[in-house]
């Protein structure tokens, strides 16, 4: 799979114990880190697991044990990223990738264009699950 479109495990790690600590319950999302277990070429499991991004929409999830995270797709976190946030003074959110250094900023600024916070990160879905993270940690979303 490609995992561009997903978040890395740490960012979605993140998420999950955050939306736990401010109670805040998580849509089912397109795909999940999942921990899977390892066979080798035989089919043989050898006790060892890995994290691996697992499709679930309509599917049963069998897997070696429970130890799941939502892993948005970058549409998905298109839909949780509030357009503007009311009361905070601010007006929208921006996406930039900057080609030359393969970054992507996500920001926030006022009317005036003033940028009150920016997350950066090596691909798209990385740096919305960053300011997804970051507003949730701050209170400023409180529903996804």
């Amino acid at each position: 799979m490609n995992t561009r479109h997903t978040p890395s495990l740490e960012l979605c790690q993140e998420l999950d114990q955050l939306c736990k600590e401010k109670g805040i319950e998580v849509p089912e999302t397109e795909f999940i880190w999942m921990n899977q277990p390892i066979y080798d070429h035989m089919g043989r499991h050898h006790g060892a697991s890995a994290f691996q991004i697992v499709y679930t929409r309509g599917r049963e999830l069998l897997g070696c044990n429970n130890k799941k995270f939502p892993a948005p797709l970058v549409s998905e976190q298109g839909e949780w990223l509030p357009y503007s946030i009311s009361g905070k003074n601010r007006d929208g959110y921006y996406l930039v990738c900057d080609k030359a250094k393969e970054d992507w900023h996500v920001g926030y600024d006022d009317i005036q264009g003033n940028t009150y916070t920016q997350q950066t990160a090596d691909t798209e879905a990385n740096a919305r699950q960053k300011m997804l993270n970051y507003l949730i940690a701050e209170g400023i979303i409180t529903k996804l």
